[in-house]
């Protein structure tokens, strides 16, 4: 028996997802990471979803939705990609936290799905792997 044969016995593929995505409070900047790992690119260009220009990862900003400043976490709820400019501009304004909020969480319920989706696929071909020896 593998790791990932002990590993998917031990826990279901949304426990899976939930772990990879746990907040790392403890770990200084890690929330960038994690959030461009969180944040659709095409072919390393981000989308400002605030001015709707793209822009190659060292021109980003990681925005908090809801600024620390005001009680916000580097949970990737409250993490969006936005370039400099436009965070500049916003600063601490709260003015769009509860949309900015929304699209977020619909953003990462997509990338959930296709997580899971990876998963189960992997499983597939694991188990008929299996099935061959």
């Amino acid at each position: 028996m593998g790791f990932f044969d002990s590993f998917s016995k031990a826990f279901n593929d949304r426990d899976v997802i939930d772990m990879y995505n746990e907040d790392d409070e403890e770990n200084g900047n890690y929330y960038r990471q994690r959030c461009f790992e969180n944040t659709p690119s095409n072919h390393g260009w981000y989308k400002c979803i605030k001015c709707g220009k793209s822009f190659r990862k060292g021109d980003m900003d990681i925005d908090h939705i809801i600024p620390k400043s005001k009680g916000g976490t580097n949970r990737r709820e409250n993490l969006q990609c936005i370039c400099k400019h436009c965070n500049r501009s916003k600063q601490d304004d709260t003015s769009e936290t509860n949309q900015d909020l929304k699209r977020r969480k619909k953003e990462l319920k997509a990338q959930d799905k296709e997580d899971l989706k990876f998963l189960r696929e992997a499983r597939k071909i694991q188990n008929k792997e299996k099935r061959k020896k």
